[in-house]
């Protein structure tokens, strides 16, 4: 889903559910203070794997970020709309948050599938160093964080998000 779609969404969420708004920013507090936590970790070692990899995630599916509704509504509570903040590369398989440095969206503020997913060099990495147990916390957080959010949102989410949730 693009993000042009998604912020149309999000501005009319925010019309319909004020009630909602003060405790969607607390989760994206949460979720902030986890993903800081988290890029800690993968700061450590994804600039070394990630610039070497021949199938990095960044450049190897043609997204305009890997946001969902709850993504981006939480991302939305601490940061104005990234529509500025996209890239354009010829290639047309690279994210369109991808900069010449990385991922030019905030740190502690991306989506789900960023900052959960990892191959098994990241994993083999973490272990390696003795993070990985502290990452499988966080990722835990992040998960239970996720179904706090998803409630909230039931009216407006993709079909696909409501199924996973079913499982």
């Amino acid at each position: 889903m693009g993000i042009d779609c998604l912020e149309e969404k999000f501005q009319r969420y925010r019309e319909r559910h004020p009630e909602n708004m003060d405790r969607l920013r607390e989760l994206a507090e949460e979720t902030s203070d986890v993903q800081a936590r988290v890029r800690e970790l993968m700061d450590a070692i994804t600039p070394e794997l990630c610039s070497a990899c021949i199938a990095s995630c960044c450049k190897c599916m043609p997204v305009d970020g890997w946001f969902t509704e709850s993504d981006y509504f939480l991302y939305r509570m601490l940061h104005e709309a990234p529509l500025h903040l996209r890239r354009h590369h010829a290639d047309g398989r690279s994210c369109t948050f991808l900069g010449d440095t990385g991922c030019v969206l905030p740190g502690a503020m991306r989506s789900f599938p960023c900052v959960k997913v990892n191959c098994k060099m990241v994993a083999e990495a973490l272990e390696t160093n003795g993070r990985l147990a502290e990452f499988m916390k966080l990722y835990d957080e992040m998960s239970r964080l996720q179904e706090e959010v998803w409630p909230l949102l039931a009216d407006c989410l993709s079909p696909t998000i409501m199924q996973a949730q079913q499982l």
